[in-house]
């Protein structure tokens, strides 16, 4: 047998004997190093010092370990928020300042670099890890990374001011909140950047910004009250124009909001190259007099991404441009021309047209005289007629016909009442019951549709 092989064999014999030893005999494990047994302490390094059970997590107890130290180490980082810091000068106070500030200090724990692993340890049930971490290290780096993100912020201030400047608005406000989002991780801080005309504190100027722009947008209706009359079926347009300091400007989208009656209509417009857009008007339902038109530029229309931003928590308190356009309906008049007969012949009282006068009275439209002044004019022809007698009642049928008209003398509405009853002991309380009857329905479903009509 040559020398190499005899080498071979007998190192496989001792590897064989020295797992068959382990399997049989206990585990010897070195004594625990003093950092398991008493944290470090180093007043110039931050300390991660964990551990994880073998039992639980098994072949990832080593990984877990060194995950759990480095928690354990960033768990010291604390980034202090400053009393001048927009973070604590908004409205983040009480419990959403307080969340802001736990996620400022958790991201700062998030992107640890160039910490050592000093050591680690294993016994019979669980595995360790310890890292340190220079805190002259950590600031040398997280201050690289500040300047760093305050160069992109800075950018995109710079081209807010520019667009500002040029009378863009929603570009200006675009770019300001992208700034502000960009230094996020440091709104707890004070955040000077310096450019040629000296010292910025950047989040604040952004900030400042958003506010300047809102301030500089303005809202000026075409008129200060807008009156709807009959004669238009209540229907209209009001006219708005966007101003940004001072001048017009496009593409600003508006809201609008008025109520009909039950209930309200929305609308949102963008302005043209003039700064105007126009809204419609209409659609009330019957019985409405007045309404009120508000007009409002919003910050979540203006800059679309606000929705999934942060920087929305910040300005939601900021007001936006709003303005707000009485609406009056103006009463329609009516002139009435009725006449009324009993069984054929002229009737001494004029029991409907009362009953309607009174019916328009109680709903705020008025009916005059003279059909030259009236908006409308409604004719109505009523007879009533002998419908037979037995046992000592008599019976007088009543039919009668109704049209609206507009000015121009074209039909509006009609409407008919057809062989309403009436019966007493003589012909003529025959005749009045049936007119006294033909008058509870003028007074409710006429009276309604005639009402609707005026607003169709």
């Amino acid at each position: 047998m040559s020398y190499a092989l005899r080498t071979v064999l007998l190192g496989g014999i001792v590897s064989l004997l020295v797992g068959l030893s382990a399997c049989g005999g206990t585990q010897k494990w070195a004594a625990p190093p003093d950092w398991v047994l008493q944290r470090p302490t180093l007043s110039g390094y931050y300390i991660g010092v964990s551990s994880a059970s073998k039992m639980q997590f098994g072949a990832d107890a080593d990984a877990t370990a060194k995950k759990r130290a480095l928690a354990d180490m960033a768990g010291q980082i604390r980034v202090v928020i400053e009393s001048t810091s927009i973070l604590h000068t908004t409205q983040f106070q009480g419990v959403a300042g307080q969340n802001f500030s736990e996620r400022i200090s958790s991201a700062s724990a998030e992107d640890l670099e160039e910490y050592e692993l000093i050591g680690t340890y294993e016994d019979a049930t669980d595995r360790w890890a310890y890292y340190r971490l220079s805190k002259a290290t950590y600031e040398r780096i997280r201050n690289e990374r500040k300047m760093a993100t305050l160069e992109v912020a800075g950018g995109h201030w710079m081209s807010a001011e520019n667009a500002r400047a040029e009378g863009r608005a929603a570009a200006a406000l675009d770019f300001y909140i992208r700034g502000l989002e960009t230094m996020e991780s440091y709104w707890g801080e004070l955040n000077e950047w310096s450019t040629p005309g000296g010292s910025v504190a950047l989040d604040r100027a952004c900030l400042d910004g958003i506010s300047q722009v809102l301030a500089d947008l303005s809202l000026q209706p075409a008129t200060s009250t807008l009156r709807l009359s009959f004669s238009d079926r209540y229907q209209g347009t009001l006219a708005c124009q966007a101003l940004f300091a001072g001048a017009p400007v496009a593409q600003v989208p508006v809201w609008s909001r008025y109520n009909r009656g039950t209930l309200p209509k929305t609308a949102s417009l963008s302005t043209n190259s003039e700064g105007l857009c126009t809204f419609d008007i209409g659609q009330f339902e019957p019985g409405v007099k007045s309404a009120e038109m508000r007009l409002e530029i919003r910050m979540d229309d203006l800059s679309p991404r606000l929705k999934d931003s942060p920087v929305q928590r910040l300005i939601q308190g900021l007001p936006t441009p709003t303005v707000t356009v009485p609406i009056t309906l103006e009463t329609p008049t009516v002139h009435l021309h009725t006449v009324e007969r009993i069984n054929g012949k002229p009737s001494a009282s004029s029991q409907l047209k009362n009953a309607i006068a009174q019916g328009l009275n109680a709903r705020g439209i008025q009916w005059v005289e003279r059909a030259a002044d009236a908006d409308m004019v409604l004719e109505l022809e009523a007879d009533t007629r002998e419908a037979g007698s037995a046992s000592g009642f008599y019976t007088a049928m009543l039919n009668a016909s109704a049209v609206l008209k507009n000015s121009e003398g074209q039909p509006i509405l009609r409407q008919n009442l057809t062989d309403v009853k009436g019966v007493q002991l003589d012909w003529n309380k025959a005749h009045d019951a049936a007119y006294r009857k033909a008058q509870d329905e003028i007074e409710g479903a006429f009276l309604k549709k005639l009402i609707e009509a005026l607003y169709q």
